[in-house]
């Protein structure tokens, strides 16, 4: 997507008309399968529009689900009954579901430092408190998490459920490391912790496999893992899933809420399962890495080009996000400011961390916009950091 081709009401990602926006995961929307979600969605109407247009089961889709199943199964060898699985209108209503559920009110919620701040503002609806534990380039600390959850309970506090994104993280791109996962497991089950596995971006790994899920790797029933088409189709269709213990995943389908919305999405699902059914989603997700490597690639060789002594920054193995560290000066916030006098945007660091921080750190998202565009902002940003 080049900036020139967006109207100020097109614009997305984050910035007004005529800015370079490293705001946002946005997927370009020249990347969308346009053509055949309106096919898939002509078949729907054509021998499916009573059921489509009406309520649906509280899970949601049964075709739908199933495909997942199926598609869970072939990818990560996980197999995973009907009653395990439910649609939700995007990762982000599974993710308020349980915290709803699953937490009263002065419970603890444990979240990396720093992690996706819609997130924690989506945490912070409820009456909860936040518990931060950091990050390194492995991932979570597990040790640290041991002393939090230790410090925690001795205070008399009740750590309920941890939140984590433990592949290609928002917003550090980083993703927790083979050795760490059982670990998490580990303390999860001693300090009977439930985990809300935060997994959008599985799908879009540049190169080796990923570890296990954590989802995966749990014997004992303490990980919700969420996911969503928004990274891996399109984010309008509002449509993630849930995968969970029975037990979970029946009360999280079967809450007020829930229930009384007739099922995530109906119509939106039975055209997805169409377009899935027919074989285009499994080639558009290659498409798909395949250009977020190539823009990856270009944005971590600018980045080493440009970028003056003493900033560093992680390297994605897939995702979304590049995550940078600047030194003591100039700023995070004085660098955005310069920024956007000369037409880009990116957030700063202080909105991803739950107890404070983030100054000397910017979030840079490289989904939405074309390789010499990215190139040419990185550019910008490089100058104004070697000015001081």
């Amino acid at each position: 997507m080049t900036v020139e081709s967006l109207a100020a009401d097109e614009l997305q990602g984050g910035g007004a008309a005529g800015m370079m926006p490293f705001v946002y995961g946005h997927v370009d929307p020249a990347l969308f399968p346009i053509k055949q979600l309106r096919q898939a969605l002509r078949e729907v109407l054509a021998v499916q529009g009573a059921p489509a247009l009406n309520y649906g089961a509280s899970l949601g889709c049964g075709e739908l689900r199933d495909y997942l199943r199926e598609k869970l199964s072939r990818d990560e060898g996980l197999g995973v009954e009907r009653d395990e699985l439910m649609l939700t209108s995007g990762a982000s209503a599974g993710l308020d579901t349980a915290v709803r559920l699953f937490t009263v009110p002065g419970d603890t919620v444990l979240v990396e430092a720093p992690s996706y701040h819609e997130a924690l503002a989506n945490i912070r609806d409820h009456p909860v408190k936040l518990a931060a534990v950091p990050l390194d380039k492995d991932g979570l600390v597990v040790d640290s998490l041991a002393e939090r959850l230790e410090s925690l309970t001795l205070a008399g506090e009740r750590p309920a459920l941890l939140y984590t994104i433990p592949s290609f993280q928002n917003p550090s791109g980083v993703t927790l490391s083979a050795e760490r996962r059982p670990r998490v497991l580990e303390l999860a089950r001693r300090y009977r912790l439930l985990v809300i596995e935060d997994d959008v971006y599985r799908d879009l790994c540049f190169h080796d496999p990923l570890p296990p899920s954590l989802y995966a790797l749990d014997t004992e029933g303490v990980v919700i893992r969420l996911g969503s088409f928004s990274k891996i189709l399109a984010p309008g269709l509002r449509l993630g899933w849930v995968l969970g213990p029975a037990e979970h995943i029946d009360r999280m389908a079967n809450c007020g809420l829930t229930l009384s919305g007739g099922g995530a999405n109906p119509l939106v699902a039975y055209m997805v399962a169409a377009y899935c059914r027919r074989g285009w989603l499994e080639p558009h997700i290659d498409g798909l890495r395949k250009s977020y490597r190539e823009r990856r690639d270009v944005f971590l060789a600018a980045l080493k080009a440009h970028m003056p002594p003493g900033v560093t920054w992680t390297e994605p193995g897939g995702g979304f996000f590049v995550w940078l560290t600047l030194p003591a000066s100039p700023a995070a916030s004085v660098v955005l400011a310069q920024a956007e006098r000369r037409g880009v945007t990116f957030l700063t660091g202080e909105p991803f961390y739950a107890e404070g921080g983030g100054e000397r750190h910017v979030r840079l998202a490289f989904s939405y916009l074309e390789p010499q565009v990215l190139a040419r902002g990185v550019e910008i940003l490089g100058d104004i950091m070697s000015r001081g």
